[in-house]
């Protein structure tokens, strides 16, 4: 089914869609994202976040804390059919509840634990793979008195989902440059002033061998010690190491 959009629904869209590519914070562009494509296929509520393969979920809560997102968030999730697609494929989707749900759902620990005192009724959601371990996921919910969600607004969610792919991106860039802001503001007052000798002996070229020579310990303690920077820096290798350093040890 081709979607049908009148000038006056795909000027919102189209509105929306470029406030939040312009937001400067994961929160304000969900906020205009969500209110956007909540009145494209005339959903009661849209959600974006994350999915990671090393499982953890999270949503993006534009309007302050959610209760039911953090209890979604923090265990539910992995009950979600929706997020055990994603784990089971590395293929993008777009789907219906309708196709994931069997006749039990309703008795499933998800439904009752979550889905059915959420005030849910309908929903569709589609899941995009931004990296490797990530994807964004964007739902769009009809709560309990409403219709159920058509071919029709399938067919719109679906025309959109390459523009919704990238403000996914968008979100989890402006996400990570916030986390790493708070890694690196909050390393500049945990780094140890032996830490930041070693980080610095890294900067310039030096190992475990030659920098317990110079500081007249032993690698195995020079170890311990970067160990302990790779963590509290939050990196997993000697080039996130290096670029992250320059920022957090420089004079």
């Amino acid at each position: 089914m081709q979607p049908n959009f009148s000038l006056e629904q795909f000027g919102r869209w189209s509105g929306g869609v470029a406030a939040a590519a312009m937001a400067a914070t994961p929160e304000e562009l969900s906020a205009r994202f969500t209110a956007a494509a909540s009145g494209l296929l005339g959903s009661d509520r849209v959600y974006v976040g994350f999915y990671r393969r090393d499982i953890t979920s999270l949503t993006i809560d534009d309007a302050g804390p959610d209760r039911w997102n953090r209890d979604y968030d923090a265990r539910l999730y992995r009950q979600d059919p929706f997020f055990q697609k994603f784990a089971s494929t590395r293929q993008d989707f777009l789907l219906p509840l309708s196709a994931l749900r069997n006749g039990d759902f309703q008795l499933s620990p998800y439904y009752r634990e979550f889905y059915g005192p959420s005030d849910s009724f309908d929903e569709i959601t589609g899941v995009f793979n931004l990296d490797r371990l990530t994807a964004g996921y964007v739902t769009f919910l009809r709560r309990n008195g409403a219709s159920p969600f058509g071919e029709r607004d399938l067919a719109i969610a679906c025309a959109a989902s390459s523009t919704t792919k990238v403000i996914l991106q968008k979100l989890l860039h402006l996400c990570r440059c916030r986390d790493k802001s708070v890694t690196v503001g909050s390393a500049r007052s945990r780094l140890s002033s032996r830490e930041s000798e070693i980080a610095r002996h890294l900067m310039d070229g030096g190992n475990a061998k030659t920098i317990s020579r110079a500081l007249a310990i032993s690698p195995g303690t020079v170890r311990n010690h970067i160990k302990r920077i790779y963590r509290k820096l939050g990196v997993h290798s000697q080039v996130e190491l290096l670029a992250t350093m320059r920022e957090v040890v420089q004079d």
